[in-house]
């Protein structure tokens, strides 16, 4: 049978597959099924061409496998191919005549979560009346929304399959433009019921369907143009989509309830309870149209205040000025001031704005509350609380590489390698049992295509440890080979491709296809070294306090240790190590390093801890220096190191200290002002002692390491800043995936650090202040309310950037005022005075008023009256000519006035 089917595959008779399968029992095919596998995987291998690439395999063979795979294959096996196979309609009817599986139907049932099919609602049609497929209304309702054609064809498809298409619609539904029109018609000729339709559009808004669908439904809702009798019907579902998670949804039925609410079918109590949750909403205009209807039922209808009264006070949730003014007038103009309304705004009262508050002096005080000030703590970079955890035999080690595995970009790898080279020798006839689970993982995560170069370095040390254990504990190990030679087999098959990186193997031979990479694995080699020859003076790099500090007085202990055996460290180790060191208090290690360490390792280390302003000493290994100088005083130039050699690497690298401007690059309509930021192009040089800075800052293929290569140098991240912002953050409202996530997981990262910023860091936090992503603001919102805590923020700095940024409109005013709103005003009294100066550095940036400058002056305003201040004469300036603006002559003139 094998031959045979390879007789067929090699000579693409395509004619005689199906013929040869029918005179098969079910068990010859079952027997067929890893042929097949074997098959597939040797046509579809990629043949490399100059200038493209195709699979080894015909298209006749690829037809050929995706029969026999069909026919002899349970589900499992078969997968997901809603395509191949399909293509040929004609084709696909023979087989399932003769052979159709059991599983077919459930197979095209599971076909909605498909991208892409090959057949449309017609053929389940076909298959369906044949008795191939018993169809759910899921799958009737996805293929009916992608064929906009021929409904009159089956009896069923407007009866019953239209209203499973509202239940169930394809996610392409919206972008089909055939629909509304043919809707429309369908209606006219009554082939579909009115009243049922509309209905249905309505119920759309609870469930779950996506913004693009739910939006159709309610613009075929509002096309429709139901007539006050029709919504007056509907009041039901009207009022059950308010809850709905899509602003869209809310403000289409916010539209149309306005039309009824003068009606005496109106129900007015019923909307009460559902005001609380619209005017708590995030979304102004949800907001603003609740309270226009709020106020049309006031002015219409004879209702107990109490009842709208109290859901009211929610609006004062939201601290928009426009908002609260407007819910403040219509509590004062229909609300009396009774005791459940007076008890109602007090739990509001907080959040009410200064210039809102005398509106309401009858129903809440007219004084705000004072805020607190909270006592500033110091934050310690190396204390009980962050400190890591030590291994402390062999059996720890095996429990905690997988862990490392998982997170090659924490610190899990430095517990991994310090356990390593102090107990890869501790092993016997019983732990060495522990090997196989650990040495599995390490083989299926490096075996994965995409794989982090870290998990690489470490996965190989492992399993090349393994492979060691295994001569020693044959018996014990036994599994290891057969392991190991699946994973060989998996990578020989990917080294025809012209770009695959080698994984296994010496540690020598994996491939490093960028400086930066190539650091870590000349690190790795050394380390794996140490482990084979048992050497157990310790790596110098390794971090002992998360995510990425080094302990100074740990530093003099593990230089002690290579001074008493009169080693010297791998030049890329000390300098990792010096990178990490954490410099906020130094003043025991001083104490140390005069005691414990003597001639090189003692000069260095009282330069690097700040007892010498300047270097002395004897410079033998001039990387250390070097590296040492720009960790710790990285803007100053140090006469002592001119003869060192590094003098042709560009002074941005050492100082962090980047050109940039926000210019106005009128070459993108979409993204008008662009922020440039030069960083000058750098090849790594061969020398005797390169600098690890080096490897980083010279031009790299990847770029989502960063924020782990950010770990590498805490002290001094300008250097890897600036290339997240070169090549992410050029425009305000990058979407793609790839930038969003790597703006995010740097940001994640220096709120991790948790040092006081410099030049470049306030570039990166005051451009992230204005992301479209909103989870990314978040996190710059964070990084200053603990900034300001612990007394570690420049805001007149962070003002500069933000004020030179949107001085040309780099992003929408908005997305900063609401985090202002949401997450930075209030907190308590130190950060409302950061918040008056960031905003008072911000406005003197601006020059010609600019889109929602307004709202900047509110929050301005209300932060003046919280800190009881006066505005600064250099804005007052500016107010002086903003309010010839229209839209600003009352905020300024308020302003003004203080």
């Amino acid at each position: 049978m094998k031959e045979r089917l390879y007789e067929i595959l090699n000579e693409e008779k395509i004619h005689e597959i199906i013929p040869f399968l029918k005179e098969l029992s079910n068990e010859e095919r079952k027997t067929l099924v890893p042929s097949i596998k074997k098959m597939d995987r040797e046509i579809s291998k990629i043949v490399m061409t100059k200038n493209s690439y195709h699979t080894a395999g015909s298209v006749n063979q690829h037809s050929i496998i995706d029969i026999a795979s069909f026919v002899c294959m349970d589900k499992k096996n078969f997968g997901k191919n809603y395509w191949s196979l399909f293509r040929n309609a004609e084709q696909t009817d023979q087989i399932l005549e003769w052979g159709c599986p059991d599983w077919f139907s459930d197979f095209i049932n599971e076909s909605v979560e498909a991208e892409f099919t090959a057949f449309n609602y017609k053929d389940i049609l076909g298959w369906t009346e044949k008795g191939y497929v018993q169809p759910k209304p899921e799958l009737l309702g996805h293929h009916l929304s992608n064929y906009p054609a021929d409904l009159d064809g089956h009896p069923e498809t407007l009866n019953t399959h239209f209203w499973y298409l509202c239940e169930y619609p394809s996610k392409s539904l919206p972008f089909r433009k055939e629909w509304f029109p043919i809707v429309q018609k369908l209606i006219t000729d009554k082939k579909i019921e009115r009243k049922r339709f509309l209905k249905e559009c309505l119920l759309a808004a609870n469930r779950n369907f996506n913004k693009n669908v739910t939006g159709w439904f309610m613009d075929a809702f509002t096309s429709l143009k139901p007539t006050e009798e029709e919504l007056a019907d509907l009041q039901d579902e009207l009022l059950a989509g308010l809850v709905s998670s899509q602003s869209k949804a809310v403000n289409t039925i916010l539209s149309h309830l306005k039309k009824i609410v003068e009606t005496s079918e109106f129900k007015n109590e019923e909307f009460s309870h559902y005001l609380p949750n619209l005017l708590s909403s995030e979304v102004k205009t949800v907001v603003v149209s609740s309270l226009g209807l709020t106020e049309k039922i006031f002015q219409r209808k004879k209702i107990d205040p109490d009842m709208l009264g109290m859901a009211l006070s929610t609006a004062f949730v939201s601290k928009d000025d426009g908002i609260q003014s407007k819910a403040a007038k219509i509590i004062l103009k229909y609300i009396p001031a009774s005791e459940n309304m007076i008890v109602a705004l007090s739990h509001y009262s907080d959040n009410i704005l200064s210039n809102v508050r005398p509106l309401l002096v009858k129903y809440i005080e007219e004084k705000q509350p004072e805020l607190e000030a909270i006592a500033s703590e110091k934050l310690l970079l190396t204390s009980d609380r962050n400190a890591v955890q030590i291994l402390q035999n062999f059996e720890d080690l095996m429990f905690y590489l997988p862990l490392a595995m998982d997170d090659p970009y924490s610190y899990h790898c430095d517990i991994a390698l310090t356990g390593f080279i102090r107990f890869a020798g501790d092993v016997d006839e019983d732990s060495v049992k522990l090997m196989e689970p650990v040495f599995l993982k390490a083989c299926k995560t490096i075996a994965k295509w995409e794989v982090p170069y870290l998990n690489v370095l470490l996965c190989n040390a492992i399993i090349n440890y393994g492979l060691a254990l295994m001569e020693k504990y044959p018996v014990q190990l036994k599994n290891l080979e057969k392991i190991y030679q699946k994973t060989k087999e998996e990578e020989a098959t990917r080294e025809s491709y012209s770009n695959y990186q080698k994984k296994l193997g010496p540690i020598e031979d994996v491939g490093a296809d960028c400086p930066a990479r190539q650091a870590f694995k000349d690190i790795a080699i050394y380390a794996v070294e140490k482990i084979k020859s048992g050497d157990k003076l310790p790596l110098l790099f390794p971090i002992t306090h998360a995510p990425c500090w080094i302990s100074p007085v740990t530093l003099v202990e593990r230089l002690e240790r290579y001074q008493e055996n009169n080693a010297e460290p791998h030049h890329l180790d000390i300098q990792l190590a010096l990178q990490r060191c954490a410099l906020d208090d130094t003043s025991k290690a001083i104490a140390e390093a005069e005691k414990r360490l003597k001639g090189e390792y003692k000069e260095l280390l009282l330069f690097f801890f700040g007892k010498n302003a300047k270097p002395e000493g004897k410079f033998i290994h001039p990387s250390w220096w070097m590296t040492a100088g720009i960790t710790r005083s990285p803007e100053t130039v140090f006469e002592e190191f001119k003869d060192f050699g590094y003098n042709n690497i560009s002074a941005e690298f050492f100082t962090g200290d980047y050109q940039w401007k926000t210019i106005d690059n009128k070459k993108n309509s979409y993204y008008p002002v662009e922020l440039n930021i030069t960083i000058p192009k750098y090849h790594l040089e061969k020398r005797k002692e390169p600098l690890f800075m080096e490897y980083f800052v010279a031009e790299q293929k990847e770029l989502n390491e960063i924020p782990a290569l950010m770990l590498c140098f805490p002290n001094t991240p300008a250097n890897a800043l600036a290339k997240v912002i070169k090549y992410c953050l050029f425009y305000s409202g990058i979407a793609e995936v790839f930038e969003r996530s790597l703006v995010l997981n740097t940001a994640n990262t220096l709120y991790q650090i948790k040092k006081p910023l410099d030049e470049i860091g306030y570039l990166f936090l005051g451009t992230i202040f204005l992301d479209s992503d909103k989870t990314i603001r978040g996190t710059a919102a964070e990084i200053w309310l603990e900034h300001v805590s612990c007394q570690m923020m420049d805001n007149a700095r962070l003002g500069r950037v933000i004020g030179l940024h949107e001085k040309l409109e780099w992003a929408p005013v908005k997305r900063f005022t609401d985090l202002m709103q949401h997450h930075m005003l209030n907190v308590s009294k130190n950060h409302n005075t950061a918040l008056e100066e960031l905003i008072f550095n911000i406005l003197l940036q601006m020059e010609e008023p600019v889109t929602n400058l307004k709202r900047i002056l509110e929050i301005y305003h209300e932060v003046l009256a919280l800190n009881h201040s006066f505005v600064h004469q250099e804005v007052v300036e500016k107010l002086n000519i903003w309010k010839e603006n229209s839209s600003l002559k009352k905020i300024c003139n308020l302003l003004l006035k203080k």
